[in-house]
């Protein structure tokens, strides 16, 4: 029960942010005041509003129906889900990172929260089959 709530508090944690940074993208205040123009042409997007949108929708909706799932039920799927979440950010960091060709503190930071993602939702499935007899 610990693992489910560290899971859902995490993705929580990550669905809030989520939200955050595309709420400040959004504002256009700060260092979201201009989208790099030397990126227009490497990545899908073209601003900071379309990545702003993207971004809350995938990762902050798809990590808050993670959560809202995980905390009404218990379900295996949950582990599953964070995998998949966790993925999903890390191929997207590192697709990112490699379209512009460099690393950003942000671009670490994604880093290591999808990592922290996978591994709790792979950490919690080999327990959760350890106990239940399948792993000795």
């Amino acid at each position: 029960m610990l693992k489910k709530t560290i899971i859902n508090v995490y993705n929580t944690a990550l669905s809030l942010g989520a939200f955050y940074l595309g709420g400040s993208m959004i504002s256009g205040k700060g260092i979201f005041a201009a989208f790099p123009p030397e990126w227009a042409g490497d990545l899908p997007f073209d601003s900071w509003m379309a990545m702003a949108i993207v971004g809350m929708i995938v990762f902050g909706l798809g990590n808050a129906v993670v959560a809202i799932r995980g905390f009404m039920q218990y379900d295996r799927q949950i582990f599953f889900s964070t995998l998949f979440m966790g993925a999903l950010l890390f191929i997207a960091t590192i697709g990112a990172t490699l379209s512009v060709g460099e690393w950003y503190l942000a671009s670490v930071q994604l880093l290591i929260a999808s990592i922290g993602q996978l591994l709790l939702g792979l950490g919690a499935f080999i327990l959760r089959m350890k106990w239940a007899g399948v792993m000795e």
